[in-house]
């Protein structure tokens, strides 16, 4: 139940078969299909025909659902190997030459190069696909075929007029009648959600007898009438969700009377009845899935802001190795002035601390040495920078992909392509399993896991986006082979020797020296290793580098 001031409306979707949200249907159909050919028509769920155009193009999927009697077209959808049955014969392999919707009724008519035409008929229970020959006969249909071959299909007379101006004067002779059932009558194609809209913008109550309104009050509504008409012909749609994220009405146009702020606009209309059908059919565990997973998701990057943030001021306030060489060098200039036990020394307008037992030069060395500290710390700082900002990118760029999940089909095919991006956030299917992802791995001294890539790209993966920081990372020196990650977060405590050398030896192992009796194996920190712009998939630099040698062995326990 949705209320605000003293409006309160039951949310439903009856959005979907409103005339104008047909009308934009059948309107964006034309120019999307126009010229196509059909492919087959099929039906593999109760109450829905797909209208396939080839693998290239998109399928229309028409549902006769009451709940979700809607048309849609949608790019992924591929036909079941069984349970499918093909309908509407005689229309396969016929061009689409033009699509348009009845001009006062419920109705998306296909025409067919073959001078017939597939009606698609809104009507809630009793919506179908019949198909019509050039002398308006109908000779196939979706459902009840048996009941309605052979009948002539007759089209019901009407156009649709809207007359914002005059509506004042038409409701003044409307009598005693409600507001509401007045507008439903002179305009029933606006439909029940827009009627309420219209008398929401107007301050209107709409239990209010059409006679007693006041002039002012007609004024307004007239107004308001031709304003929702206006945003009708340039439609923005719209889904709003309940606190579970589960769908609960379609619109084209921003409901007031909603007041909802759980709302997700698209730019395209098919997008958007997509995602309302979907999750309406995949019902509230998926939305529950999907809003667990954002809400992670949006929690790392909140973190990783944070972090960033805070890494941001600290490598600022570690750079300052050209300020203690400055002082160093000052201080060597000035030594004669300078004597032990002074606590600070004054020249050229900088005041310098000074350690007063140490004695001028030593003071002046210590200058020199905390300006090689505060080097290299700016170096980690940039590593740690680096990381925090590719991982934000990530976040980014997962909470973008995932606005485009709306199935289970969608989930699996998410899941699948960006497993091992979610296994770095922790929120892959598995997390937390011995091999969640494609690496070899490992058990060591200590209980440590040791990971090993696959091959030059998996050897990216591994480095680039599963090592932490200060994990061991190995590499057998002078040929090509595996990247090899000590994941220090496996095991309790520090990895001892043994650890180190087995992860040498796997290393090893996996290298182009394999078959020698002992192989030099490089171990650094991760934070010491870089991807050079451009360089080869595979292809790192290293820096403090401790080299091992050790056999090429595999644990007793590998997998």
């Amino acid at each position: 139940m949705a209320k605000s001031g003293s409006f309160q409306y039951i949310v439903d979707n009856i959005m979907l078969t409103n005339y104008h949200t047909l009308g934009y249907v059948a309107s964006t159909l034309h120019t999307a299909l126009q010229g196509l050919r059909i492919n087959q028509i099929f039906t593999q769920n109760a109450n829905e025909m797909v209208l396939s155009f080839g693998a290239e193009h998109p399928s229309l999927i028409f549902s006769c659902r009451p709940d979700l009697n809607i048309a849609y077209l949608h790019d992924r959808f591929a036909r079941a190997r069984s349970n499918s049955t093909d309908v509407l014969h005689d229309a396969h392999g016929n061009a689409v030459t033009g699509i348009a919707i009845h001009p006062a009724d419920r109705i998306i008519s296909l025409s067919l190069a073959s001078k017939n035409r597939i009606a698609l008929q809104f009507f809630g229970a009793q919506s179908n696909a019949v198909l019509i020959n050039s002398t308006n006969i109908i000779t196939d249909a979706f459902r009840k075929p048996r009941q309605v071959t052979g009948k002539v299909y007759t089209d019901r007379p009407g156009h649709l007029v809207y007359d914002p101006v005059g509506l004042p004067a038409t409701l003044r002779s409307a009598g005693t009648m409600q507001i509401t059932q007045s507008l439903r009558n002179l305009y029933p194609s606006l439909g029940s959600t827009l009627t309420r809209e219209l008398l929401y913008r107007s301050a209107i109550e709409p239990a209010t007898m059409t006679a007693a309104l006041p002039e002012e009050s007609l004024t307004l509504l007239s107004q308001k009438f031709q304003e929702l008409l206006n945003e009708l012909g340039t439609p923005r749609p719209r889904v709003y969700l309940d606190t579970a994220e589960v769908p609960s009405c379609f619109s084209l146009i921003d409901l007031h009377h909603l007041n909802n702020p759980h709302v997700r606009q698209f730019d395209d209309l098919h997008a958007a009845l997509r995602f309302y059908c979907s999750r309406r059919l995949a019902g509230g565990d998926l939305a529950t899935t999907l809003s667990s997973l954002r809400t992670s998701l949006r929690h790392q990057q909140e973190k990783l802001q944070r972090l960033l943030k805070a890494l941001e001021e600290d490598a600022r306030e570690a750079d300052r190795a050209h300020e203690y060489e400055h002082f160093g060098t000052l201080l060597m200039a000035h030594l004669p002035e300078i004597h032990k036990g002074d606590v600070s020394f004054t020249v050229d307008g900088s005041s310098i601390k000074l350690e007063p037992g140490l004695s001028p030069v030593q003071n002046s060395q210590r200058y020199f040495t905390k300006a090689k500290r505060s080097k290299a710390a700016a170096g980690e700082k940039e590593e740690r920078l680096r990381s925090a900002r590719e991982r934000s990118a990530l976040a980014s760029h997962l909470l973008e992909k995932l606005e485009l999940v709306y199935s289970r089909e969608d989930v699996e095919m998410f899941f699948a392509q960006h497993r091992a991006d979610l296994e770095i956030f922790g929120l892959s299917p598995g997390a937390g399993e011995r091999t969640p992802f494609p690496f070899r791995v490992f058990k060591v001294d200590g209980g440590f896991e040791v990971w090993a890539g696959k091959g030059s790209e998996n050897n990216d993966l591994l480095t680039l986006r599963h090592a932490r920081p200060n994990d061991l990372w190995f590499h057998a020196r002078g040929c090509s082979g595996s990247h090899v990650l000590l994941k220090l977060s496996s095991g309790k405590g520090e990895p001892g020797r043994k650890a180190k050398e087995q992860a040498a030896a796997i290393a090893a192992y996996y290298s182009k020296m394999k078959t020698s009796s002992l192989v030099p194996v490089a171990m650094t920190e991760r934070k010491y290793v870089r991807k050079p712009k451009g360089a080869p998939p595979g292809t790192v630099l290293i820096e403090r580098e401790t080299v091992l040698l050790v056999e090429p062995a595999l644990p007793e326990e590998a997998p």
